[in-house]
């Protein structure tokens, strides 16, 4: 089935737009890390067993599983497969691209069927065409792929907004975006070749869905990093379709602002108000 398809379904069965980041914190003094008395797989898995019945996907940071070795890529394996039985799809957010057969390796690597195997993908376009080819060719076995075209951090737009013949970098990777997913749109109208524009951005964000009118637009930024409910939905179709919502940290370590609750609590009802606060903001839009 068409990722984008499987997607749209998954949202409309929770009502929900809210992807859980999940992005364990390496243990230092300006950072939270693994909260006494967990594992990272088992810290992990609590976040995702409180949100499955409100996320419509997982987004599992790769660095910050591979920054702690085997065991972390161990926990890594485990998380994508407790996504998986929660009923969850897995956006791996590896940010990947090559030339060549390595490419090649990393689209096997993410959206294989091995131990790191996710339903989609973050790729980087900007090695071209030929480095993205091998992630766009994994649609067709109903994986997905969000491509970055406008990045949530602060300097994205030294080099994104560089002008190239009266338009911008980001613009011409979302007319590309939109090339490359115009011949896999599924049912719904919408592609599994999806873009990555940040909530901080949300005028970026509505001139890419007029770039990208078919494109599922995955939106970080939201939350921690400043981006509000109508930011986080600026890109959103006419219908309300065609973006979904990560928040990693805010989800993740809510404990820590909700005295007395535990990880999964706190998780929980952190993605719960995310949920309604969007729904919200997309009605307000529609009106």
């Amino acid at each position: 089935m068409n990722f984008a398809d499987r997607l749209l379904e998954a949202s409309r069965a929770k009502r929900s737009i809210v992807v859980a980041g999940i992005d364990p914190q390496l243990d230092a003094s300006d950072a939270p890390g693994i909260p006494p008395g967990y594992t990272l797989t088992s810290f992990c898995c609590a976040v995702i067993e409180a949100c499955a019945p409100i996320a419509v996907a997982i987004k599992p940071q790769f660095a910050f599983f591979e920054a702690r070795g085997f065991d972390g890529m161990r926990a890594l394996r485990d998380v994508i497969r407790y996504g998986r039985h929660r009923g969850l799809l897995v956006i791996g957010d590896a940010k990947r691209g090559d030339i060549g057969s390595t490419s090649a390796a990393y689209a096997e690597a993410i959206l294989g069927d091995g131990d790191f195997g996710c339903d989609a993908a973050t790729v980087n376009p900007y090695l071209g065409s030929d480095a993205m080819a091998p992630f766009v060719m994994r649609v067709t076995a109903g994986r997905g792929v969000f491509v970055l075209v406008k990045t949530s951090n602060p300097s994205s737009g030294e080099f994104q907004d560089l002008d190239v013949s009266g338009r911008a970098v980001w613009q011409r990777v979302a007319r590309r975006v939109h090339g490359w997913g115009s011949d896999y749109i599924g049912e719904n109208g919408l592609s599994p070749v999806g873009a990555v524009v940040g909530a901080t951005y949300p005028e970026h964000a509505r001139r890419a869905r007029e770039l990208m009118p078919n494109a599922t637009i995955l939106v970080p930024g939201y939350g921690t990093q400043g981006g509000s409910d109508s930011d986080a939905v600026a890109a959103a179709r006419v219908d309300g379709t065609g973006v979904i919502v990560s928040s990693s940290r805010s989800v993740m370590y809510a404990y820590k602002n909700l005295r007395g609750r535990s990880v999964g609590a706190a998780a929980s009802e952190v993605a719960q108000s995310m949920r309604a606060s969007l729904n919200n903001a997309l009605a307000k839009r529609q009106q």
